[in-house]
């Protein structure tokens, strides 16, 4: 599949400079850009020429157009009505550049519940009951070219959600498509922000508004107050973690 990126000038969009810097949204839909399912993070894959974007979730998508009045009907990269669910979607550049005003692109995972749709809600097929997760907002990858996935969603594990769990984070391998869950945040919290220690033997990982609804002791137990933090991952024998 293809696609083209759109210049946002004063020239194509009516707009002066600053005015496309702070409503580019707005910009963006004088050129009859793609409306998108609320894109978060873009990561670029630091081993070939292609970039990555979370695409979380969007309820109104097929219901009603955005704020700026543009359709929002089910599209390529965002093909799904009532999307609850979110998907990954990846790029890449024409002649390995990412200058190039041409691209191609697909969608990396549509995340969904096999569990208990058996239609596009079910996701794509690498998504499977011991990896599926909603919303994916942050992403990063590591030196190996291993995309680490992080979620922000609905942990009520219940209904559409059933068997989904905390929201979470996973590694996916972008040649074969495998996605496998690393690890699984505690109850009300987001999974937010990653890095690795300069000998790449230490991970990362931020734990945002844990307990949000008043459910989480994180990280002291007991009857103690949540807290956002940072916590550090590294593997018992010492070795590489990305």
């Amino acid at each position: 599949m293809r696609g083209e990126w759109l210049a946002l000038t004063p020239e194509t969009t009516g707009m002066s400079d600053a005015e496309i810097r702070i409503h580019t949204r707005q910009a963006a839909s004088h050129v009859g850009a793609t409306t998108m399912d609320r894109p978060e993070w873009v990561a670029v894959n630091p081993t070939k020429a292609e970039a990555y974007v979370a695409l979380t979730n969007n309820k109104n998508r097929g219901k009603k157009p955005n704020a700026g009045g543009d359709d929002t009907s089910a599209n390529g990269p965002n093909p799904r009505d009532n999307n609850n669910y979110g998907q990954i979607a990846r790029w890449m550049p024409d002649n390995e550049d990412h200058s190039s005003n041409g691209f191609s692109w697909n969608l990396f995972a549509l995340a969904g519940n096999p569990d208990v749709h058996d239609d596009a809600y079910a996701g794509s097929e690498n998504i499977n009951a011991g990896n599926m997760f909603n919303s994916p907002d942050g992403m990063a990858f590591d030196s190996t070219g291993l995309l680490w996935i992080q979620t922000d969603g609905k942990y009520s594990n219940e209904g559409d959600f059933a068997g989904m769990g905390n929201n979470q984070m996973l590694a996916g391998d972008t040649v074969t498509g495998e996605i496998r869950r690393f690890l699984v945040g505690p109850k009300e919290c987001e999974v937010t922000g990653v890095c690795w220690s300069p000998d790449r033997r230490t991970m990362f990982v931020g734990i945002q508004h844990p307990g949000e609804k008043g459910n989480s002791h994180f990280p002291d137990g007991g009857t103690s107050v949540p807290r956002s933090g940072v916590f550090a991952v590294r593997r018992t024998d010492g070795g590489l973690i990305g």
